[in-house]
């Protein structure tokens, strides 16, 4: 019984060990028929940085989904610093929506600078798209208005949950183990959160505002509960 205990775990670290072996191939292979001791160009060794990348699995694949969400986060973050600039003037004078539009901006800018660090941790570069304009956000104005304290949470809530089932489809189709968690940990349950967050500010805020009676001491209170 021993012996046939022995002989499996041999031939499983056997397995094992050709799989590593298969995996490094492409790098050390490469590095070996380059004569890895002293690299040099003179003996017709030429370093190829691709065989010996951080890429691996499918994550390759959903580069432009990827590109996507990043210029997403980013345009978003410069729509809602803007309405956060239109309540802070002194015509508005709404110091809570613009302070809490600015930390919606500020966290949509770092889960921006997250995913480009993820690309790179991942092995793959994510440039701006090349074109005669260079790199373009679209849509950028729909955050140029005068929105009303309902209307700026009503377009919060609208582009989280918009966003939110970009990622959630994107998850979905994402065959990378590393990729998807990711995408559940680093975003999944914020958005969860962040949304219910908004709904939660408008079931308050609605009812209030149609009264015309309380109407402005209502936004009143409601903008000093944000600030």
């Amino acid at each position: 019984m021993k012996s046939v205990i022995a002989n499996f775990l041999f031939v499983l670290v056997a397995v094992v060990a050709c799989a590593r072996s298969a995996a490094a191939a492409k790098c050390s292979d490469h590095l070996l028929s380059m004569k890895a001791d002293d690299f040099s160009e003179e003996d017709g060794g030429r370093y190829d940085h691709t065989a010996c990348s951080a890429s691996f699995s499918n994550f390759y694949k959903y580069t432009p989904q990827f590109q996507g969400l990043i210029t997403e986060h980013i345009s978003q973050s410069f729509i809602y610093s803007i309405m956060s600039s239109h309540f802070e003037t002194d015509y508005e004078n709404r110091l809570g929506f613009s302070k809490y539009l600015d930390g919606l901006s500020d966290n949509m800018w770092q889960q921006a600078i997250s995913l480009i660090k993820y690309a790179g941790k991942r092995g793959t570069g994510v440039a701006p798209i090349d074109s005669s304009s260079g790199l373009s956000i679209n849509n950028l104005s729909a955050g140029i208005k005068p929105w009303t304290e309902v209307e700026a949470l009503a377009l919060a809530l609208d582009h989280h949950q918009m966003l939110a089932l970009k990622v959630h489809q994107l998850h979905g189709s994402v065959k990378d183990a590393a990729f998807g968690d990711f995408l559940e940990n680093q975003f999944v349950s914020e958005h969860v959160s962040r949304i219910r967050e908004l709904s939660g500010h408008l079931t308050n805020l609605v009812p209030m505002v149609q009264e015309e009676v309380s109407k402005d001491l209502a936004l009143y209170l409601f903008d000093q509960s944000l600030a």
